[in-house]
């Protein structure tokens, strides 16, 4: 048996992904979307309702009046928040208390890291919701690793200063990292072949299977970890690999004004988690 099948047989359990996230999902390839299903699904779900409204009410919006019912709020707030919003809590619930992690630090980091791949995304011949939901789930496979394995998971350098530094020592510890474990809980969610190809393939984006939304995921890690050292997107259009740029055709002072455009996502963040 494989490392990766053992992982699986070892979790206590696989989490599930709610209904409404699920439709969500299925529905990032479509353009006519049924709002009206969508909205009804949201006000069945409390929780769900309950951010759909505070977004609606954020000063991001600059509602007029308070906004108090879910169909007023989703037309306020757009189809694309909506996803993103529907989709970040479905999978954030899906994973609450894992021993050993910092999860309001790892959703922070995930969220960060979504918005700027969208970003990236950008003009690229990507779905940037694809590129959004791929960027939440890029380190979702650390979360696994905790859970089917936490005594040996709580030696990985979590506040590594750099995704690569992790990565190396998940594959000593356990013969696989969470890049190949993310990319299977998505072929088991059965999100799209981009997003599994994404994640299996954004520790590795110049290896010949990498699409370009591998290519993305893994600038936008670059970069979300640099927004959270506080660097300056001058700075941190430098770090990112040439090659990287070059099978993108960005250039690095297109990359530099888009990380420019990322820098609020702090903020913007905390406020969600708050």
């Amino acid at each position: 048996m494989s490392p990766l099948e053992q992982l699986f047989v070892d979790l206590p359990r696989i989490p599930s992904m709610p209904r409404v996230v699920q439709d969500l999902i299925a529905s990032l390839v479509k353009d006519d979307i049924d709002i009206g299903t969508l909205v009804a699904d949201v006000k069945l779900d409390q929780s769900l309702s309950a951010r759909v409204l505070a977004m609606a009410n954020s000063s991001a919006f600059g509602a007029s009046k308070r906004i108090g019912a879910i169909d007023q709020a989703v037309t306020l707030i757009g189809l694309s928040a909506l996803r993103s919003l529907v989709i970040a809590s479905g999978i954030s619930r899906a994973f609450a208390g894992v021993e050993g992690l910092d999860m309001p630090a790892f959703w922070r980091h995930a969220m960060i890291c979504a918005g700027v791949a969208r970003q990236l995304g950008k003009h690229q011949g990507v779905n940037r919701e694809f590129a959004y939901t791929a960027g939440l789930m890029q380190r979702i496979g650390l979360v696994l690793l905790y859970l089917a394995w936490p005594d040996v998971a709580k030696q990985l350098p979590i506040d590594a200063a750099d995704s690569t530094t992790l990565l190396a020592q998940e594959r000593q510890l356990f013969g696989l990292d969470h890049c190949e474990v993310g990319a299977e809980l998505a072929l088991r969610w059965n999100f799209p072949p981009s997003i599994q190809n994404a994640l299996r393939w954004s520790g590795e984006p110049l290896a010949a299977e990498a699409g370009p939304l591998a290519t993305i995921l893994n600038l936008a890690e670059v970069v979300t970890e640099g927004l959270l050292r506080g660097d300056d997107p001058e700075k941190l259009s430098v770090l990112l690999d040439p090659a990287l740029l070059a099978r993108l055709s960005l250039s690095r002072a297109d990359a530099q004004k888009r990380i420019e455009a990322c820098v609020d996502l702090l903020a913007s963040v905390e406020g969600q988690l708050g």
